[in-house]
């Protein structure tokens, strides 16, 4: 076991990547603070992930989230499931490895190909010399490097940009500041119900039921302590994504005159923060040093949390039992080592695929909610609705999975050919009449271009990014309770220990009268099952 500080630090550490230091002040930039409102569902998610979700896994003790999917349901879901995970785990590493390396280019120049390599070869090797261990106590020191680097290039670059006041009004004067977007349009790219919604749940799902988090609650020796774990987290969390998003204002009110993007300065948006660091604390010594630290910093802890998941899932989950069950100690910590040299490369490889995506924050956001909205409906419908059997649940995901993955490559084709523009969002930064001699002198405007919409246009694919994990786990669930109109769990088979405890806490609140009969309801959960495990242990003592 690990203690509570340790555990939590690397939970901030694993989720705060070195996607959320560039992407999140980079989206603050060109699309206002509207973002930052899922700071409102913080609550929500401790409350949920506290009650709901950690209560089941920590009393299983299970070494993969999806060894529970096979005890759920079958062998089939789990494979499935932890298929699709792994699959994406891998594009998000990829992308959280090509961000920094992004970075560094703008500030050293060095190449984004050597970059990614180093990246992913220091994590290969620390992940499987020291294993989980070796990977908590140093995402707790990474994260101090976050958490440093952040900070001194938010006090510098507020003092450039003429102090607190000037940055605000700033941003206030050219309605940059929107928290409270009511627009109900999901085509809006961020709305309150959005970020709130949208972003609220992609976070229920990383904290509720990822493997890369699970394995640190399990880590701590009681289910009080990861709790605690878990409340500690969002603390803290909240304070650095604030401090991401003030950055983007701080990067607004610098380049507000002067688009770095238009005039051709980055390559893309990603790229701005560290060309700010590069014009405010150049001169700094050893402050850009600093900022790439605490940048590479997240890019570490999410790959070395990564690869260390993905080895567990690839042990426990995709070897056979019986070849598992014949393997020594020895002979698993070698395999998983193995299996993280494996993840390693083939990460590497992506890094080549993902250079073409748009932004980086929404391509992970994108990927994300296409493959683990429906992944995150998976778990839920097991832990909350025991009607639900395997049947149901493949149909369920099945179905989500396709209609997510349509809508999303439909909506990334046709935002290429006519984008959907926003009646609420603030306009993309786009001025250059501020701009320096030396910026322009080899600039060329772009032809505007006639934008033509594809044939086959539907209103589905101008649905904003932030809504795929929401209405992927939302069709998962409904269909899989469609499914089982036509077949069912048996209840008294069913294990009740694979259900979610803090459903009889629900009904408690209910009448007396409602409250004893689905008191009664849920005793009657499993009977056959408990009657089984009485009788063998009966046989046993005979």
């Amino acid at each position: 076991t690990l203690g509570i500080y340790p555990v939590t630090a690397s939970l901030i550490a694993s989720f705060l990547s070195a996607l959320t230091m560039l992407g999140m002040p980079a989206e603050v930039y060109t699309q206002g603070t509207q973002l930052l409102a899922v700071l409102f569902f913080v609550p929500i998610i401790s409350f949920v992930t506290g009650e709901v979700y950690l209560p089941l896994f920590h009393n299983l003790q299970l070494d993969s989230s999806y060894q529970y999917l096979e005890m759920r349901f079958n062998s089939t879901v789990k494979l499935v499931s932890g298929g699709f995970y792994t699959f994406s785990l891998m594009l998000y590493m990829a992308i959280v490895v090509y961000a920094p390396a992004l970075a560094l280019e703008q500030v050293t120049g060095i190449d984004v190909d050597i970059s990614c390599f180093l990246i992913f070869f220091v994590c290969v090797f620390y992940t499987s010399v020291g294993g989980i261990k070796a990977v908590v106590y140093t995402d707790a020191f990474q994260l101090f490097f976050m958490f440093l680097s952040a900070f001194c290039i938010m006090i510098v670059a507020t003092r450039e940009a003429g102090g607190f006041m000037a940055v605000y009004e700033k941003n206030y004067q050219d309605d940059r500041i929107q928290l409270f977007n009511l627009d109900p349009d999901i085509r809006e790219r961020h709305t309150f119900w959005g970020t709130f919604l949208g972003f609220g749940f992609i976070w229920l799902n990383v904290f509720g039921v990822s493997q890369t988090q699970i394995q640190r609650y399990l880590a701590l020796p009681t289910i009080k302590d990861a709790q605690k774990a878990v409340r500690l987290n969002f603390f803290f969390m909240i304070f650095l994504i604030l401090m991401m998003g003030w950055l983007g204002m701080v990067l607004y009110a610098v380049y507000a005159e002067c688009d770095p993007i238009t005039a051709k300065q980055v390559k893309t948006k990603d790229q701005v923060l560290p060309l700010l660091v590069l014009h405010v604390a150049g001169d700094i010594p050893g402050l850009p040093g600093l900022f790439m630290a605490g940048v590479f910093s997240g890019s570490l802890s999410s790959i070395s949390t990564g690869l260390n998941s993905l080895s567990a899932i690839a042990l426990r989950d995709f070897v056979p039992p019986k070849t598992s069950a014949k393997l020594t100690s020895v002979q698993q910590a070698l395999l998983t080592k193995v299996f993280s040299l494996l993840f390693g490369i083939i990460g590497y490889a992506l890094t080549f695929g993902v250079r073409f995506l748009p932004g980086m924050l929404e391509a992970a956001v994108t990927i994300g909610g296409v493959i683990k909205g429906p992944i995150f409906g998976v778990f839920t419908v097991g832990m909350l609705l025991p009607w639900v059997n395997s049947t149901g649940i493949l149909v369920g995901f099945f179905g989500s999975l396709f209609t997510v993955a349509w809508i999303a490559t439909g909506g990334t084709i046709n935002k290429h050919f006519i984008p959907y523009h926003s009646r609420t969002s603030p306009s993309y930064p786009s001025n250059l009449t501020g701009c320096p001699a030396n910026w322009m002198s080899d600039f060329k405007p772009k032809e505007p271009s006639v934008l033509t919409p594809l044939p086959g246009h539907l209103p589905l694919y101008d649905i904003s990014y932030v809504w795929y994990m929401l209405i992927g786990a939302v069709i998962t669930i409904i269909l899989a309770l469609i499914t089982t109109i036509f077949t069912s769990q048996n209840l008294k088979t069913l294990d009740r220990k694979l259900l979610s405890p803090v459903l009889p806490k629900l009904w408690s609140c209910l009448p007396g009268c409602l409250s004893r009969r689905l008191n009664v309801w849920w005793e009657s959960i499993g009977e056959d099952s408990n009657r089984n495990e009485f009788e063998i242990k009966s046989l046993e003592i005979k």
